[in-house]
Parts: structure tokens; sequence; C-alpha cells
């Protein structure tokens, strides 16, 4: 990778010692793996508003409406301290060029859905976002996000990573000037990625481009960026992956002979019944599209879409 990919994670999945105990959560994939080929940003939101380790546990309660965090024995109100922290920190992170967020599962300041928030009229509780992750959401709706214990699903991970790069490389995209070319040769290059997320949202953003007379380059780009990533946010899964592998190979299929195309179809379908993993049928597609010189599939980020040594097509 020619830059650092940033990725914004709970110091405590990281193995820092800053949950309210002194202990931590340290996820052995995002340490030992992940970390070879991105660079973790970490924060630990209730430490840096001013909490200690160790410390009582906090809580999330819906007062009328609006969620305070809360000291479960105390009751001390630490809202408007992450709140002020929150308001000091978000904005700065956008300059770090952070590429996604990964959260803390379950805790009240950083899970991503499964928080517990209770509340003060004696309804039952509800699972929602933690207090800085809710605002985190809010200010950058279209980063790729995702919670650490869900990492250990190899599918959701793989979308996840996925979708990190895409937006490294969206990033990359706008820092040179937001220029019509580019954004073409950037879409050209990931249609069967985002044909593999959502075939109605790659067909809208085709008639996104040609409705672009109508619209400047900065329009264009908003308009662009918030179909994409609104797409890539919907889950890849084998049967849609396999449809774009099929769609990959009547590039080819012509200048097969016959058994071998054959095989490759068998290939495909084995991969959406869970009987081969993805990385067999795109190493074959791979092969061929060297040996043919097909330049359309060589340029597709689906085909090479990450650095192979993170293994998230082996899974079956």
């Amino acid at each position: 990778m020619s830059e650092t990919i940033k990725i914004g994670v709970s110091a405590c999945v990281l193995g820092e010692k800053v949950r309210y105990d002194g202990s931590h959560e340290r996820d052995l994939y995002l340490t030992e793996t992940l970390a070879k080929y991105v660079e973790f940003i970490p924060f630990c939101p209730e430490i840096a508003c001013g909490m200690s380790v160790p410390r009582e546990k906090v809580r999330q309660i819906d007062c009328g409406g609006k969620i305070k965090l809360i000291g479960q024995d105390s009751g001390e109100d630490w809202s408007d301290r992450m709140d002020r922290w929150c308001t000091k920190v978000l904005p700065g992170l956008e300059s770090e060029k952070l590429s996604g967020f990964v959260f803390r599962s379950r805790s009240p300041s950083c899970a991503l859905r499964q928080s517990t928030i209770f509340s003060t009229t004696g309804k039952p509780p509800k699972k929602g976002p933690g207090f800085f992750a809710s605002r985190a959401i809010k200010m950058f709706p279209l980063f790729p996000v995702e919670a650490s214990e869900r990492l250990h699903n190899p599918l959701l991970r793989e979308n996840f990573i996925r979708r990190v790069f895409v937006f490294s490389r969206w990033q990359r995209l706008e820092s040179k000037g937001k220029k019509i070319g580019e954004l073409v040769d950037f879409h050209n290059r990931h249609k069967m990625i985002i044909r593999s997320h959502d075939l109605r949202g790659y067909r809208q953003l085709g008639k996104l481009f040609g409705e672009s007379s109508v619209f400047n380059n900065e329009e264009i780009f908003d308009a662009y960026s918030s179909l994409l990533f609104k797409s890539l946010s919907l889950k890849a899964t084998p049967k849609k992956n396999a449809e774009v592998l099929k769609h990959a190979l009547r590039f080819i299929q012509k200048d097969l002979p016959k058994d071998d195309s054959s095989e490759l179809l068998g290939m495909i379908n084995a991969y959406k019944s869970g009987r081969i993993p993805l990385l067999v049928p795109i190493t074959i597609i791979n092969h061929y599209a060297r040996k043919l010189d097909q330049s359309y599939l060589r340029q597709q980020y689906f085909l090479n879409p990450h650095p192979s040594e993170l293994k998230l097509l082996n899974h079956v």
C-alpha cells in the first residue's frame, strides 16, 4: 500500500488496560494480523473525559428522551464531560484521515449497537449505540464501522475490511482534487465490488454518471460517495458474490475451452453452496484474466481487494 490506512479503535481492544476494572479486551486478529497492514488510532472516551482506572461502572440512562452517562453506584453524571470531550476531539479525527472505526462491543461509551440503555420510568432496558459511538457515527456517517466482537465472524470481517480499503482509496481520490476523469476510473475499478454488495445501488451510480452534466464536480462527488457507501453498508453474501463471479466469467467465457468454462462455473456454484472458499474461483478467474490479458477484469478490486495475507477470502 502506498499510504498507511488508519482505523480508530477502542483502546481496550488493542490490549490497553483501561476498562473499569483495569482489564483489557485484546483482540488477537486485530493486533496480530490486521495491525501489519493498518495503523490503529486508539481511544478510550471514559479515560479521556476524566474517569480513573479502576472506576465504578457507568451506564446509559434514558432521562425523558435524553441519554445520560451515569455512574452506577454514585449516580455521578458524566454526560457533559463526555460531550465536551467529543466536541473537542471528533472534529480533529477528520484530519487523522481515518478510514473506519472498530468499537468494543457492549461498552456504555463505545458499543456500536448493543449498549444497554436503562429507563427512569420503569420501562424495560433497550439496546443502542454507546455514548461516544453514537456521536462518532453521526459526525462520520459514511465511515465503515464495526463492533470488535462481530469481527470474529469471517463474513462480517471480510465485509468490514473490504469497505475500509475502498474508503481509503476514496480518500486518496478526493485528495487529488475531485476530477471527474479520476472518479470514472475509480468507479470502473470498483464496479464488481459495488455489484457484490448492492446491484440496485450499482445501477443508481451508473445513472448518476448519465446525469452528470447537470451537476458540478462537488455535487457529483458528494452524491457518488453517499450512494457508494450506502451500497457498501449492505452485506456482500455468497449468493451476491457468486452472481458477480458469473458476471466475470462472461468476459472470458468465449476464449475458454468448454470444459474449462464448465469447470469454473462449477467452482462458482461450489462456493455459493459453501463447499469451497471464495479464494478458489477468484484465483482461477485472475489466472485466466492475466493469461487472456482481459483488461477489465485485471483492474477490478473485487478480484484483488486487499493483501492476501489477511486471508479474508479463505473461509467457507
